[in-house]
């Protein structure tokens, strides 16, 4: 999409305008952040906003349960979800599960997606849950709230999930390719896509390829983004029809490989999250480093529609890389704000311990030096962002972890 240099500086200026440095909100939790225990362990991997401004957050247990808790408005447990505020389940098998993905629908259903091993094998599969509003699971999803997809193609694990009408889409990855199943919306597979199975898998790359974000376009299109093999590793994304056949249209052949940091074998560069701007451009976020520099920073990649870089992005290249404090900059999860600014959400290194780490950047890729990097120390332990979702009056709230001790995390930025 062209824009005028009238409207790009206006865009400028109306960004300029409404930044302001970020920083927590005291009116959440104590001080801006508060933490959640699920006994001695408790890793929260995703954060989502109701419409009624309740905060609905899912990750996993030491015991390998999917976890859930919802806060009030203030960052408080709710207590009419399951009279505590907290969900812990235990999916059956002979490993763990863990929970990765979140998503709610439109009519307060909540739908976590991860990995679990069914019926006592060793092989990991997509595993779906889905809860009631009040935190009891849903009897008329899958077999007793639980939908389980097999692959066929070795360990499968689910790494994203998005809801579309009465769909429900989930995508990870299968043996060494990207994965993707289509659910309907009672847990079963929808065997009108993937060609009468309701799954596809598409090789990317010249080795193993790993999707960790899922988006719905406004025509039905899924877009996976994770990472592949290709002279180290690359930033990857495919796209598929409503029917699950690679989008020729999108890319080459469906498909779109990014070297983020560089070309040579020593580069590497993984695309955590995914999000879609109101012109249809996708912003892929997540970390790269080059071969001769030893930390990874927050890396932000702009596509145009059809796959290509944007080149109105990161002056002219469609790439961002920025650095953080000395070390290590790992960006997890990425949303578009009402400015169509890009806003990044991870952890960066200070000293012997990560924090908790945003950063923002405007709708043409330059970091938002008002506003940040923010950088929160959560005790004297490592924490980090792993979650992301934007409130409607702007506010920022992130989930993750802290080992101080052990907890899911949550904190709100203003």
């Amino acid at each position: 999409m062209k824009v005028s240099f009238g409207m790009a500086l206006g865009a400028i200026g109306a960004f300029a305008m409404q930044a302001q440095a970020a920083s927590l909100d005291p009116t959440f939790g104590t001080g801006g952040i508060t933490s959640t225990a699920f006994g001695n362990y408790g890793a929260a991997a995703r954060v989502a906003i109701q419409p009624d401004g309740r905060i609905v957050v899912a990750g996993q247990t030491a015991l390998g349960e999917f976890a859930l808790a919802r806060y009030t408005a203030n960052g408080v447990l709710d207590t009419s979800f399951n009279g505590t505020g907290k969900v812990a389940t235990a999916p059956s098998g002979s490993c763990s599960g863990q929970a990765r993905a979140l998503a709610l629908q439109a009519d307060g259903k909540i739908v976590v997606a991860g990995t679990s091993c069914p019926n006592f094998t060793s092989t990991r599969n997509f595993t779906v849950y889905r809860y009631n509003a009040d935190g009891s699971l849903d009897a008329s999803f899958g077999s007793s709230g639980k939908a389980t997809v097999n692959f066929y193609a070795g360990a499968s694990e689910a790494y994203a999930v998005a809801v579309q009408g009465t769909s429900i889409w989930v995508a990870g990855y299968a043996g060494s390719g990207f994965a993707l199943a289509r659910l309907t919306s009672g847990g079963t597979l929808d065997y009108s896509f993937g060609g009468g199975t309701g799954t596809v898998t598409s090789a990317v790359g010249t080795g193993s390829a790993f999707a960790n974000s899922l988006v719905i376009q406004a025509d039905g299109k899924p877009v996976l983004a994770g990472y592949a093999s290709s002279g180290g590793t690359v930033f990857a994304l495919t796209r598929y029809t409503t029917k699950g056949v690679l989008d020729t249209t999108f890319g080459t052949g469906g498909k779109v490989l990014t070297h983020v940091g560089g070309t040579s074998a020593g580069n590497a560069a993984i695309a955590t999250s995914l999000a879609i701007q109101s012109d249809g451009n996708l912003v892929a976020a997540g970390y790269a480093k080059g071969a001769s520099v030893d930390t990874y920073r927050f890396a932000v990649v702009r596509y145009t529609s059809a796959g290509a870089l944007d080149s109105y992005f990161g002056s002219g290249t469609g790439k961002v890389l920025t650095a953080i404090g000395s070390g290590d900059a790992v960006g997890s999860d990425v949303a578009i704000d009402a400015n169509g600014g890009i806003v990044v959400g991870g952890y960066s290194q200070a000293g012997i311990y990560r924090q908790l780490t945003l950063h923002r950047y405007d709708s043409f890729g330059n970091p938002d030096a008002s506003f940040g990097p923010v950088v929160t120390a959560v005790g004297s332990a490592n924490a980090a962002v792993q979650g992301l979702a934007m409130q409607s009056d702007g506010k920022i709230v992130v989930a993750g972890y802290g080992n101080s001790p052990a907890a899911f995390v949550v904190a709100r930025y203003q």
